[in-house]
């Protein structure tokens, strides 16, 4: 089977006299997958965030992949395909927090963005709870690409990014 595209540990892939509709297959790990390309109907199972750059990609890609179809069923030679690049879509991570005061950090991303989030109200909840305390709360560390705490009290990034608040440090 053809590789036609890669990118962020993501193979897509095309099979040369396959079934219709046209589709490729798409996998990710463990993962794997097969989407239609002129509906975007999944087949299979996938990480949401990878399921997400496939679809980002596929969109961006869509009469290439059409035309490798064509040339797959004629048992001609598939062309490659750029892949995705990281203006399009990118995995956010925190690469750097520095603490402020209260519940502040200042967060630096992956993407370069640096960005002040308050989480105040976001600490309720039995794991959260503990973080009340501001001594507990500004002893975090950066692991795992985001803000965590010795509990194992931690905040998705992209949740974090989106909590960005203006704040005079």
């Amino acid at each position: 089977m053809p590789t036609i595209s890669m990118f962020y540990g993501v193979a897509i892939t095309m099979n040369y006299s396959d079934h219709n509709p046209p589709h490729f297959h798409a996998t990710y790990q463990d993962y794997e997958v097969s989407v239609e390309i002129k509906t975007g109907s999944v087949n299979g199972t996938m990480s949401k965030r990878a399921l997400k750059m496939i679809f980002e990609w596929a969109d961006l890609h869509k009469d290439e992949l059409l035309n490798d179809w064509d040339l797959a069923r004629e048992r001609r030679s598939l062309l490659k395909i750029d892949p995705l690049s990281w203006g399009v879509v990118m995995f956010l991570h925190v690469k750097e927090a520095r603490y402020i005061r209260d519940y502040k950090l200042e967060l630096t991303f992956n993407n370069s963005e640096t960005k002040t989030v308050d989480l105040e109200n976001e600490l309720y909840g039995e794991v959260f709870e503990p973080l009340k305390d501001k001594k507990v709360f500004s002893s975090f560390f950066v692991s795992h690409n985001t803000v965590e705490w010795s509990n194992g009290a931690d905040f998705a990034p992209e949740f974090l990014y989106e909590k960005t608040v203006c704040v005079d440090i």
